[in-house]
């Protein structure tokens, strides 16, 4: 057992010493960032796409419209509320979008089940 013990402690002293002779110069060969790249900000139409899959279009004095689909109600009711607290804060915090009002009406709840989801969509 005694032997054990002395090969044991023979391991980690070599290892101590291993680590504490390692060379640092990775560390050093990595500066550290000390500023961010600066980001260029996209327009609306650059996140549109090329209107293959469709496109809203809205008309001047309309409102944009939103609508919201969660379980709202129920023993799940947990998830969904604070999903629509979410959007109508974000709505708030937000205001206009391209200079158009938000109306995010009544969301539709879905119950959490298939029959729900059918009949909300």
């Amino acid at each position: 057992m005694r032997q054990g013990h002395k090969v044991l402690a023979l391991l980690l002293t070599f290892t101590m010493i291993a680590v504490a002779c390692g060379s640092d110069e990775a560390d050093e060969a990595t500066p550290a960032a000390t500023t961010a790249a600066p980001v260029e900000v996209a327009t609306v139409g650059e996140h549109l796409g090329d209107g293959s899959l469709g496109m809203v279009e809205v008309g001047p004095g309309e409102a944009i419209q939103i609508r919201s689909l969660n379980a709202i109600s129920g023993d799940v009711a947990f998830l969904g509320i604070p999903n629509e607290n979410g959007i109508r804060m974000a709505v708030e915090d937000y205001g206009q979008i391209g200079g158009h009002d938000v109306d995010l009406g009544t969301g539709m709840d879905d119950l959490c089940s298939a029959d729900g989801g059918q009949a909300a969509a």
